[in-house]
């Protein structure tokens, strides 16, 4: 086992750090530095984010077309399928 050599004051800033994260007051994120994270700053992940909400928010309206879309086919299809139908049961009574 090998031992671990940590300054007193070291091992004491990351206690009181550890004590305050238990009552809600450490906040790491609070200056815009993510010192555990790949992102250089905060203002990185919210841009990353609303990025991230515009791509929805435009997927989800191009879903909508294509939801409109199918939509319609479908009724015309619908519609396609009963003049067919009335047709053929035309061309059977004859």
């Amino acid at each position: 086992m090998s031992e671990i050599k940590v300054k007193e004051a070291n091992f004491q800033k990351h206690a009181n750090k550890l004590e305050s994260a238990s009552i809600g007051r450490y906040l790491p994120l609070k200056n815009g530095n993510m010192p555990y994270s790949r992102a250089n700053s905060i203002n990185e992940l919210r841009s990353a984010l609303i990025d991230l909400v515009d791509v929805v928010e435009r997927f989800q309206t191009v879903t909508k077309k294509d939801s409109d879309r199918l939509t319609q086919m479908g009724t015309a299809y619908a519609t396609q399928d009963q003049s067919a139908g009335q047709k053929i049961s035309q061309l059977e009574v004859r």
